[in-house]
């Protein structure tokens, strides 16, 4: 069976961590950060990607679910640190972007007792419209942007596009690497470790 390889892993973890605050540390150089004002990829990370990862690869499924958590929290707190402002970092509709994460991660399971490439491209496919439809609704339901009427929700969903294109971009650059050998080693079998 193949394992995560555990270097591979703990640059992926810093690296999705860094795309989580990259925005906020060009903010700090003068680069503009609201999403319709800079060319920065918003949604373009392997956070979602590394949620499949472990659901599938992760032997505990509580690690599966609360690594994912972990990344996503030391990046709100980055934000904090860096930009300053609590209402960046820890914002209304923040628990449900936490539960769409938890959402995705439960998608990757699909890909756990058998990782072909199938269920991982269906794993990635369908928690990317998840985490949009949960996601976005969360921002409609819970924050001050919208209208809280059928026409404020459609807006919300149509201006939420280009995340949702760099979500599937991120899916299908990272999913890939992630299920590579590049990540993954063979484990040895158990008679062949008790022998040694």
């Amino acid at each position: 069976m193949l394992r995560p390889r555990p270097v591979t892993l703990a640059m992926l973890v810093v690296i999705a961590v860094v795309f989580r605050l990259m925005p906020y540390l060009l903010h700090t150089l003068g680069v503009p950060i609201d999403p319709e004002n800079t060319v920065y990829p918003w949604n373009f990370s392997p956070i979602l990607p590394l949620c499949i990862f472990g659901a599938a690869c992760f032997t505990r499924r509580s690690i599966a679910y609360l690594a994912p958590l972990a990344i996503y929290l030391a990046g709100d707190l980055g934000i904090w640190a860096i930009s300053g402002r609590a209402d960046w970092a820890f914002y209304a509709d923040q628990p449900v972007t936490y539960l769409s994460v938890l959402l995705v991660v439960s998608c990757g399971f699909i890909a756990r007792s058998q990782r072909s490439w199938g269920r991982i491209a269906v794993a990635g496919l369908g928690s990317a419209v998840l985490f949009f439809v949960v996601s976005n609704f969360g921002t409609w339901a819970l924050g001050t942007t919208y209208p809280k009427t059928w026409a404020g929700l459609v807006e919300c969903y149509v201006m939420a596009i280009p995340f949702f294109r760099n979500t599937l971009i991120s899916m299908g650059v990272f999913l890939p690497l992630l299920f590579s050998r590049l990540a993954l080693r063979r484990s040895a079998p158990v008679a062949a470790v008790r022998a040694a």
